[in-house]
């Protein structure tokens, strides 16, 4: 029977048959910035899954890197959490025996999803955090009226009938008095090494614990080898770009001298051999910085002349002359700055480009913004994509695709991952996503206009 936590490791948008399997059962999960601690009671492979050998192999090995037991890092961005019973989640200081503000444990969920910039339980955003990787989440109102605004760094869970890791500081009891630090002492000890590495999973089936895979084919064995020969290869490239830093920041403030240095003298060669050079043509010409220190007066007099006529104009129509066609200012917020109107508050958690949604596909490709929502209006406010509007960097604006489209989820797309919400409970955070079909050409800059909001602009990317 398949215990403990379950990890899927994902790319949003990413085509359902490229996702990888989970893995696990893990216990003691705490999702900390770039990186994750756990560890390995056994290895399970759902029979019913029908996963290919490569696809599993790659989940352990992502795993692996997560763990931080192989170089280079997590190649996808975000993890799904699941477990039979439910997940509990604690929002915590990893190790911190004096933590303040604790944090009561959340749950059970069906399913949690920590992104790079939300966490998300069974759709209900959690916390939410700025742009940087590093930045500790901040609670939103749905993990309770009390703890909004919060923030803590680290996200800690446990299954049905376990426990949380033992450097998160538990809860004490009601009527108990909180622990005396001084006297608390938390060990902490290395992860254990996973059962069994990616490579070697064929060699440990044998044993009694752990679910046996199918027999290998030397297909699969010639893959297995050549996952180990880029395994080997990523380290090495990792320990070389490791050396290759360190020397630069050795070096770096001693070439950046030498480069000012080099410039310097090239810069007082080519001017004294300019002075040569216009000292023998003997008067014929002027050099053009010459001609222009003696026109000086003459450029402050004309510039003079144009701030007089701006004023006139000015006084005689009057308002400000606009020298840029009209337009407005608008005050530009980013991503994870909340905004508020009369009715919402509003909050762009992140942005992506994908190809398809579900079954539908674009006609140049789909640009998907993630927005949290919070009703501060009246029970049963609404909100629909076509009050959402994309503008690009040269002011062409895009409508939203209209919930009946077969963008999202419904009758005719089923398996497209974009909900709608039916309803908005007043003072409770909603993700929602709004998809926009942009040409594939489309670069930076883009903005979100929010009719709501007409004097505002959410800055994209």
């Amino acid at each position: 029977m398949e215990t403990g936590l379950f990890v899927t490791f994902f790319e949003p948008g990413e085509a359902l048959e490229r996702e990888l399997p989970r893995v696990g059962p893990l216990v003691h999960l705490v999702a900390r910035p770039r990186q994750l601690v756990a560890e390995r009671s056994a290895v399970y492979q759902a029979h019913d899954a029908n996963v290919a050998i490569d696809r599993w192999l790659e989940a352990e090995l992502e795993l692996q890197r997560a763990l931080g037991e192989e170089p280079g890092g997590t190649k996808r961005s975000e993890m799904r959490v699941n477990a039979r019973g439910g997940v509990f989640v604690r929002f915590a200081v990893f190790g911190d025996v004096r933590e303040r503000d604790l944090v009561g444990e959340l749950g059970p969920f069906a399913v949690v999803v920590v992104g790079r910039r939300t966490v998300e339980a069974d759709g209900q955003v959690l916390a939410t955090r700025g742009a940087s990787d590093l930045a500790p989440w901040e609670l939103t109102s749905t993990a309770g009226r009390d703890l909004a605004g919060i923030h803590k760094p680290d996200v800690a869970f446990r299954a049905q009938g376990g426990a949380f890791h033992p450097a998160i500081v538990p809860i004490p009891a009601r009527g108990e008095p909180p622990a005396d630090p001084a006297r608390t002492q938390i060990v902490i000890t290395p992860d254990p090494a996973p059962v069994a590495a990616p490579v070697a999973v064929p060699a440990v089936a044998a044993s009694a614990a752990i679910e046996e895979p199918p027999a290998l084919t030397p297909a699969d064995i010639a893959l297995i080898e050549r996952m180990e020969r880029e395994r080997e290869e990523e380290q090495l490239r990792a320990r070389m770009q490791e050396e290759e830093r360190r020397r630069l920041g050795v070096d770096d403030a001693e070439d950046r001298a030498m480069t000012w240095a080099i410039r310097y003298r090239e810069q007082a060669a080519g001017t004294e051999a300019a002075s040569r050079a216009a000292a023998a043509q003997g008067g014929a010409g002027l050099a053009l910085g010459t001609v222009l220190w003696r026109l000086r007066f003459a450029l402050l007099g004309l510039l003079v002349i144009a701030m007089g006529a701006y004023g006139f104009l000015s006084l005689r129509n009057g308002a400000a002359v606009s020298l840029g066609g009209g337009a407005q200012a608008y005050e530009s917020v980013g991503i994870a700055q909340r905004v508020s109107s009369a009715r919402w508050d509003y909050v762009v958690n992140g942005v992506q480009r994908v190809q398809t949604a579900g079954t539908s596909r674009p006609n140049g490709t789909f640009y998907v913004v993630r927005i949290g929502v919070t009703n501060r209006g009246t029970e049963g406010a609404q909100l629909s994509p076509a009050q959402f509007t994309l503008v690009d960097a040269n002011g062409t604006e895009y409508r939203a695709e209209n919930v009946s489209s077969d963008a999202y989820y419904g009758p005719n797309n089923t398996s497209s991952q974009y909900v709608w919400p039916q309803s908005f409970a007043v003072g409770k955070t909603a993700s929602i996503t709004v998809l926009f079909d942009v040409s594939t050409a489309l670069g930076r800059g883009n903005k979100l206009i929010v009719d709501d909001l007409p004097r505002t602009r959410f800055a994209l990317d």
